[in-house]
């Protein structure tokens, strides 16, 4: 019991940053307008578009269904009053999601051979990284795509790791991964890192057995997740609606009450659907053209450039901020562990026996980054949290193995100095976290440092 303390400790603490004010702001907040009209489509039934897939969506609204009813609003304004009790639902998955990413990333970095010192460090790390708490604690679903995918990592460890129970926990990856990547295709990166160390372990000894049980299980069964989500989605919105313009014809009259067919329905296959929809999603992601005063791009990411203003509140004595605005002494720890893991790749004796997984988290890391090289439309920085994750399992590593390898005793007492530092700027950065009300006076010092950073 008393070795498990700790881990207790973290999950109080997960729940605790989780769901504390989870329903403050009683307001809309940032990209709630988007995604809580969304939401609030499958209560109606009315036919929606969005450029991303469905499943976090999906996910928001069906809870609410079994424990809030009938979702009637229209989330038109940032800004825009709502219950209380409606936003604590439609918040409470993705709130939940982060506070369970806590315990996943503990759960794998035990299972890639740490100690659970540096299991609670790492896990440590996620709790008191204000960027993932604020991204977690409205109508949003990226915690979702994170939380999926790293589920994927951990469970394909896992398989590699055991004989017993192999081939289940392949299918459950396999499952994690395309749940994943029916939240955002950025979730593909997950599915990605599971296939290129799977190609190169078959190339090293390939069996045709067991080239057909990883297409079957990183191939088949991803793709089937993907396809049920979008059957879901579909089977909850029979009726006209809003996104029936970006369809084609044979498309919206295959909806109920559409004005080109009345009340008749004219039957579409599923698959001719699923193909028409997700060819309009890419076309339409591609062909963004909207700008946004809080874009960046992925190389300004690193460095925290530039932060994102999701909500405002002033009155007569004092004014209330929210903002994605990272812990920074996590993010220059992150930023640090990637170029000294880098370095360290090239050093035999680091590299002899350090942890193999090393390789595979500086390889995510990069590889959630590459899609936007080419990607035009506007970005934020909330697409660099899945790096910044790895980042964080970098870390972990570092700091286990640097001592052990290189005889450098004083690193691993830093860790403790670290998490002392990040606690501290967790809770200076707090205000802008949670969005609590300040003096004018007090709020003028945040804002001079959000302008410094960005």
């Amino acid at each position: 019991m008393k070795k498990n303390f700790p881990f207790f400790i973290l999950i109080v603490l997960a729940f605790l940053t989780r769901f504390l004010f989870l329903a403050y702001p009683p307001e809309v907040v940032f990209d709630e307008v988007h995604f809580g009209k969304f939401v609030s489509a499958y209560s109606s039934g009315q036919y929606y578009f969005d450029i991303h897939p469905p499943l976090g969506k999906l996910l928001i609204a069906g809870f609410y269904g079994i424990f809030g009813g009938n979702l009637n609003f229209d989330f038109n304004n940032i800004g825009e009053a709502f219950n209380a009790h409606s936003l604590f639902l439609l918040r409470f998955l993705p709130a939940l999601f982060s506070s369970l990413l806590v315990v996943l990333v503990y759960k794998l970095i035990l299972a890639i051979g740490l100690s659970r010192k540096s299991a609670f460090f790492g896990a440590s790390l996620i709790i008191l990284e204000n960027s993932i708490l604020v991204e977690s604690k409205f109508i949003l679903t990226d915690i979702f795509l994170i939380f999926f995918g790293l589920l994927s990592l951990y469970l394909f460890i896992l398989a590699k790791k055991n004989q017993k129970g192999r081939n289940l926990l392949f299918a459950l990856a396999g499952i994690s991964a395309g749940l994943s990547f029916s939240v955002k295709w950025t979730g593909l990166l997950y599915l990605g890192i599971i296939l290129f160390y799977s190609f190169i372990e078959l190339m090293k000894n390939f069996a045709m057995k067991a080239f057909f049980k990883k297409a079957l299980f990183f191939g088949l069964i991803p793709l089937l997740v993907y396809s049920f989500v979008f059957f879901v989605h579909f089977q909850m919105l029979p009726k006209s609606g809003p996104g029936d313009a970006f369809m084609s014809p044979a498309f919206q009259q295959s909806l109920v009450k559409n004005e080109m067919n009345g009340d008749a329905i004219k039957p579409y296959p599923f698959y001719k659907k699923l193909w028409e929809l997700n060819r309009t999603m890419y076309s339409a992601s591609a062909g963004l053209k909207a700008t946004h005063p809080n874009s960046s791009y992925f190389y300004q990411w690193p460095f925290m450039q530039e932060s994102i203003w999701y909500w405002n509140k002033k009155d007569s004595w004092a004014t209330g901020n929210i903002y994605l605005f990272g812990n920074p002494i996590i993010w220059l720890l992150v930023l640090s562990s990637v170029l000294l893991g880098i370095i360290l790749f090239f050093n035999d004796r680091f590299s002899r026996n350090a942890s193999p997984f090393l390789n595979m988290f500086i390889f995510g890391f990069f590889l959630n980054l590459l899609p936007y090289l080419f990607i035009t439309r506007v970005t934020f920085l909330y697409h660099y949290l899945p790096s910044l994750v790895f980042g964080i399992l970098i870390a972990a590593i570092l700091f286990e193995k640097i001592p052990a390898i290189l005889k450098m005793k004083f690193v691993s007492e830093i860790q403790y100095w670290v998490l002392g530092l990040a606690l501290i700027s967790f809770l200076i950065f707090s205000p802008l976290t949670y969005g609590f009300l300040l003096s004018e006076k007090i709020n003028s010092y945040y804002q001079k440092v959000i302008g410094i950073v960005n």
